[in-house]
């Protein structure tokens, strides 16, 4: 039986994940930034558009939010970049918005919780948080931009704070070493190996991972 073509592509993409193969050789900055054996299955997966936690889902909001606030002819939202790995892999990303030159990152977060020397808004931190410094860093880089800022946001309050980050070439190459190991990894998994050998970023990833049960059921052995 003939199909449609958008039916037919559909019936392809079942197919692919029946047998355990993604046809995007796709990996996104953001995944990077965290255990990369996650990274890896979920690119073999291909599960990464579902993993979407409820902080997620409330920044999602707060970034629609601001983007129609504060829209106009002179910035763009939600730009695609990006850039070419080995053997037809693509380092993929979406930068939240471009002005100029400049490329910009929002970070909403509450500041409610924690000691008596934890900033209580964006006014009193002295630098943004490491991973979005990474993670804007990789998008200058991709696009060729020199310079970018991390607005840190009060999603309480909505006061804000931005902070300049400029281009770093050894941070990037480093990411892109990253990226690397998660090609292998799913070289691994297509070749029906796990890629143990992948450890978390930091212990604490584990506890709401969806691959969590896999990965201890594996490692039990």
């Amino acid at each position: 039986m003939e199909y449609p073509d958008e039916i037919e592509e559909f019936n392809e993409r079942i197919r692919n994940a029946i047998t355990g193969k993604t046809p995007e050789r796709k990996i996104w900055v953001t995944s990077l930034s965290f255990c990369l054996r996650k990274a890896a299955l979920s690119v073999y997966l291909g599960t990464f558009r579902y993993e979407r936690t409820g902080e997620m889902l409330v920044g999602s909001v707060l970034h629609e939010w601001l983007g129609n606030a504060v829209s106009g002819d002179d910035i763009e939202f939600e730009v695609p970049v990006e850039y070419p790995l080995d053997e037809g892999w693509k380092l993929m990303g979406r930068v939240d918005a471009v002005k100029g030159d400049y490329l910009l990152e929002f970070k909403f977060r509450g500041f409610t919780a924690g000691d008596d020397e934890s900033p209580k808004g964006p006014e009193e931190m002295e630098e943004p948080p490491k991973l979005a410094v990474e993670q804007l860093n990789t998008y200058l880089n991709m696009a060729g931009k020199e310079r970018g800022y991390i607005y840190v946001f009060d999603k309480n309050g909505m006061n804000f704070k931005p902070f300049k980050v400029e281009r770093d070439e050894e941070q990037f190459q480093k990411m892109l070493g990253r990226a690397r190991i998660v090609i292998n990894g799913v070289k691994q998994l297509e070749a029906g190996k796990f890629p143990k050998w992948i450890k978390p970023r930091w212990k604490s990833e584990c506890e709401e991972c969806i691959f969590k049960p896999i990965c201890e059921a594996v490692e039990s052995k």
